[in-house]
C-alpha cells in the first residue's frame, strides 16, 4: 500500500474516532510511525488531508449505494439493507466529526453539500417514486418535500446539540429517524412487508448472538 493511501486511511480512523479538530498532524504521524515531513510530501496540511479524504468517501458512498440499489428486490428490501450499512458505517464515528468539518473545513463541507444535493437527494426521490410504483408507498405523498425532509434528518442526526452524545449514539438516532420516515410513507401492503423484514432481521440478530 502506498504511503499516501496509508495516511488517508489512518487519518480517517482518527478523525472518525476522536473528531477532526482534536487530531493533529503529529497524531497522524505518530500513529503511522513516520515523520510529519513525510506527510507534507503528500499533503499541504490537515485541511488537504480532510479534503482528499472526503473526495474519496463521496466516491465510495456513491458506489456503495448504487450497488445496494441494483442488488435489492424492492425499495423496502433496500431500505432495510441500508440500516445494516448505517450500523457498520457509524458504529464508531464521533458525533462531532461532521460538525468539525462544517466549522473548520469549508472546502470539504462543500463537497458534502454537493453530494447531498446531487446524489443523496436524487436517490431518495428515486426510492420514493419506485416505492409508489411498487404499491409499497402511498401515492399521495409529496415526493420533493419528503425527500428534502429525509435529507435534513440525516444531517440533523449528527448534531450533538440536537441529540446529546451522553444520551444517544449516532447509530440509534439515524436508525430511529429512518424507521420513522419509512413508516410514514408505507401503504398497508408496504407496512406488512416492512414488518416481515424487521421480524426476520430481529430473528437473525438473536440467532447470531447465541
Amino acid at each position: 500500500m502506498e504511503i499516501k493511501e496509508r495516511i488517508i486511511i489512518k487519518a480517517k480512523e482518527l478523525f472518525f474516532r476522536y473528531g477532526v479538530k482534536s487530531v493533529t498532524m503529529d497524531d497522524i504521524a505518530n500513529e503511522l510511525g513516520i515523520s510529519k515531513k513525510t506527510i507534507y510530501l503528500h499533503f499541504e496540511d490537515k485541511d488537504d488531508i480532510v479534503f482528499q479524504l472526503f473526495q474519496r468517501e463521496m466516491k465510495e458512498d456513491k458506489c456503495e449505494w448504487e450497488e445496494l440499489h441494483n442488488s435489492s428486490k424492492n425499495v423496502i428490501d433496500r431500505m432495510v439493507k441500508s440500516m445494516e450499512v448505517i450500523k457498520q458505517a457509524f458504529a464508531e464515528v464521533n458525533p462531532s466529526t461532521l460538525f468539525d468539518i462544517k466549522k473548520y473545513h469549508p472546502r470539504s463541507w462543500n463537497i458534502f453539500q454537493e453530494h447531498k444535493e446531487k446524489f443523496i437527494l436524487e436517490s431518495i426521490k428515486r426510492d420514493l417514486i419506485e416505492g409508489i410504483e411498487q404499491g409499497l408507498f402511498r401515492a399521495e405523498i409529496k415526493i420533493d418535500i419528503l425527500a428534502r425532509m429525509r435529507l435534513e434528518q440525516i444531517e440533523m442526526g449528527f448534531d450533538p446539540s440536537s441529540f446529546s452524545i451522553s444520551k444517544f449514539t449516532i447509530v440509534e438516532v439515524q436508525l430511529e429517524l429512518l424507521d420513522h420516515f419509512i413508516r410514514g410513507v408505507l401503504t398497508e401492503k408496504g407496512t406488512k412487508i416492512y414488518n416481515e423484514y424487521q421480524q426476520k432481521q430481529t430473528s437473525n440478530e438473536k440467532t447470531s448472538k447465541r
